[in-house]
């Protein structure tokens, strides 16, 4: 469970983490293999691209997280862990090239470093090796991962039909979160659930919670993204603005904040940069947009809580709480 550490929010058990570091190295290591293809040097460097760049491996986590409710031995985690990391990396393929990105996890992103035709394909790709990975898991998981597919790439559609419109509604821009965000989440948790064969009302409840913290966690991203330095991001903040995604506390300051026209007519005019950029950030920070985006985590957080708390008691529950209120500490929000 390798993050930030928060003064009282540290790992809750380290027997639990080093059992879980150790089935992630697994799965690290599974999912090198997964990309291997003899036949075709090329694709297996492009599709170990940005495995090789590293990541949190978060939907990874609690798909083995979610074990600990039933079998946490289960050997079918790893390649349903590998499944779900498949699915994410896909995702990134694609999102660098429908937001023309130049640099993923440190390097170039893989459109930059070939070209937008061998990104999408590597993309494909790796949606066609998670598919047959879930096959071997049998046909509910590969049921349920065929449907989550379809759910985020609704979900991206619905993010590009609305890309840089000052005129959209709160509840659309929640719709898009949940289906290209927390979606992946919700069934990381429900799969862990499934292949560990915990009690299927508990395994409903992962899903639940996944959703919870999936949407806390790109409200979270959406935050840090307005009010974090570079150093903190490690990235230049106002990337969404630049990429003309609208999140949570723009759409909260276009609606109500004194300076919404002029917001507007900044973000009208195309993709913010320099000092426009500097404005667009400093009116969406001073009013209260942020602070209401804030609340959002803390209600996302506060069902999570609810949630967890509804599975049986142990180290497993309360690392899951502790994930819940992480999300909602690092951007400021209220955590309990």
């Amino acid at each position: 469970m390798s993050r930030r550490v928060i003064p009282g929010l540290e790992p809750p058990d380290a027997a639990l983490e080093s059992e879980v570091r150790t089935r992630l190295d697994q799965v690290e290591q599974a999912l090198e293999k997964s990309v291997q293809i003899e036949a075709s040097g090329m694709l297996t460097e492009t599709s170990s691209y940005l495995i090789a760049a590293g990541g949190k491996r978060f939907r990874a986590m609690l798909v083995l997280l979610a074990g600990y409710f039933g079998d946490p031995a289960d050997p079918r985690l790893i390649p349903g862990s590998v499944s779900i990391e498949l699915v994410h990396l896909a995702t990134l393929y694609h999102d660098d090239v429908i937001d023309e990105a130049d640099a993923r996890r440190g390097a170039p992103s893989a459109n930059v470093r070939w070209d937008n035709t061998v990104a999408i394909l590597t993309g494909d790709f790796l949606f066609a090796r998670a598919s047959e990975i879930s096959t071997d898991l049998g046909t509910e998981v590969c049921a349920l991962l065929s449907r989550t597919i379809a759910v985020l790439c609704d979900g991206q559609i619905r993010e590009v039909s609305t890309s840089a419109k000052v005129d959209q509604e709160v509840s659309n821009y929640l719709e898009i979160i949940r289906r290209k965000t927390a979606s992946l989440i919700a069934t990381s948790c429900r799969l862990g659930g499934m292949l560990s064969d915990a009690d299927p009302e508990h395994v409903d409840v992962l899903e639940e919670f996944g959703d919870a913290l999936g949407l806390a966690y790109q409200l979270s991203d959406d935050i840090m993204d307005i009010t974090s330095s570079q150093m903190e991001l490690g990235k230049e903040p106002g990337q969404d603005l630049r990429e003309g995604v609208y999140t949570l506390p723009v759409l909260q300051a276009l609606a109500h904040d004194e300076h919404r026209a002029e917001l507007a007519r900044i973000l009208s005019n195309g993709a913010p940069d320099g000092e426009m950029l500097d404005r667009a950030l400093e009116i969406v920070r001073s009013g209260g947009s942020v602070e209401t985006a804030r609340a959002a985590v803390t209600d996302e957080v506060r069902r999570a809580t609810r949630l967890a708390h509804r599975l049986p008691e142990g180290h497993s529950r309360h690392a899951l709480i502790q994930l819940a209120k992480f999300l909602a500490a690092r951007c400021g929000a209220e955590p309990t």
